[in-house]
């Protein structure tokens, strides 16, 4: 399977966390091949979750996978870290996965786990900015500890002349330009040391219509045609 086929099965499967959750969303919203390849992956998994019963392997093996993955071992398992959520995902329709994977990486059940560190939860924050009529236009991610913003555009087509604007607007309601943006992909985007602190739960990215290279003032000139509230995951 290639990258892009995991990333449709994990999202069919509501695994995806962060970054990649906000990718898939995009691409959802703004590929169609790739909007019909969830919908397969959905239509293929249904089936499984109606026949099997729950059954979670013990979180223990989970943190033993990744302790020997970190070990860089090589071979077949190098790109088990990044499955290791797909393989979880698959566990409620396939028990026996659990028992392959031990195989693959010697799991010793008798061995205490290695400290495994854990992601903080809730520092990542989403926001999906939509426009009147509830189309999405952009998903955007902001990861504090690293003090930027990824963002995925949608469907966002520019007449020649014009830019498209990213604003936040945090809790004292006055904009601040976070630069240009466009709809040929997802990118990072740097944001100033003095600007992080605005990126708090609910406040609002937005995205304006502008002359070519951006508003000419502290604010928007043109038309806000998206927006959308920054909420923790």
């Amino acid at each position: 399977m290639t990258d892009r086929e995991y990333l449709a099965a994990e999202y069919a499967l509501g695994i995806l966390e962060d970054e990649e959750l906000v990718e898939a969303r995009g691409l959802v919203a703004s590929d169609a091949d790739f909007a019909r390849e969830v919908d397969e992956w959905s239509e293929r998994i249904a089936p499984l979750f109606d026949e099997a019963g729950e059954e979670a392997p013990p979180e223990v093996l989970w943190q033993r996978v990744k302790a020997e993955i970190d070990r860089d071992r090589g071979g077949d398992i190098v790109d088990l870290r990044k499955r290791i959520g797909w393989w979880k995902g698959m566990t409620a329709a396939a028990s026996a996965i659990a028992a392959s994977l031990a195989l693959v990486v010697a799991f010793d059940a008798t061995r205490p786990p290695p400290p495994v560190e854990t992601p903080a939860r809730g520092e990542m924050m989403v926001a999906t900015l939509m426009s009147q009529d509830k189309a999405m236009l952009m998903s955007a991610a902001w990861k504090p500890s690293e003090k930027r913003l990824m963002v995925m555009p949608g469907d966002m087509p520019i007449e020649p002349g014009r830019s498209h604007e990213l604003w936040i607007i945090p809790a004292d309601g006055k904009p601040r330009s976070l630069g240009l943006v466009s709809g040929d992909g997802p990118h990072r985007m740097a944001v100033e040391e003095a600007m992080a602190p605005m990126f708090a739960e609910a406040a609002t990215l937005a995205i304006s219509v502008e002359p070519e290279g951006g508003s000419p003032g502290d604010a928007p000139t043109g038309p806000v045609i998206a927006s959308g509230t920054l909420a923790k995951v």
